[in-house]
């Protein structure tokens, strides 16, 4: 049971790691910046895979790139402004602009490789 209530809470705080986007401050938020936008569900084991990564690639990222999180049961707004159509969904937009958007599970070097080659100009 203690394994089970420990597992558990390092799962909740992955999905608070990151500030959350909202419609009323997504501009202000994305706008000049590097970033990375997570589309994700509580309920979606997928999703859980990418918080794992993008925890994980958070501590090693460069300074410059932000990472955002966008939980689509309360965003539905910002899911129809991306195009998200399934989750997990990351979207990389470089000065306010998406320059590449992925669907599914995203290894640690799928992300690298995403900054490196859209937000790293």
């Amino acid at each position: 049971m203690k394994k089970l209530l420990i597992i558990f809470c390092l799962f909740a705080s992955s999905l608070f790691a990151f500030e959350h986007l909202t419609v009323d401050n997504i501009d202000e938020k994305i706008k000049g910046k590097k970033v990375i936008i997570d589309f994700y569900a509580t309920w979606c084991p997928p999703c859980k895979v990418i918080a794992k990564n993008l925890t994980t690639y958070d501590s090693t990222k460069p300074e410059e790139i932000t990472i955002y999180k966008v939980d689509i049961d309360d965003q539905r707004e910002l899911v129809s402004k991306f195009g998200v159509v399934s989750i997990p969904t990351l979207v990389y937009v470089y000065d306010g602009k998406v320059v590449k958007l992925t669907v599914g599970v995203q290894s640690l070097d799928e992300i690298n490789d995403n900054v490196n080659s859209h937000l790293l100009k």
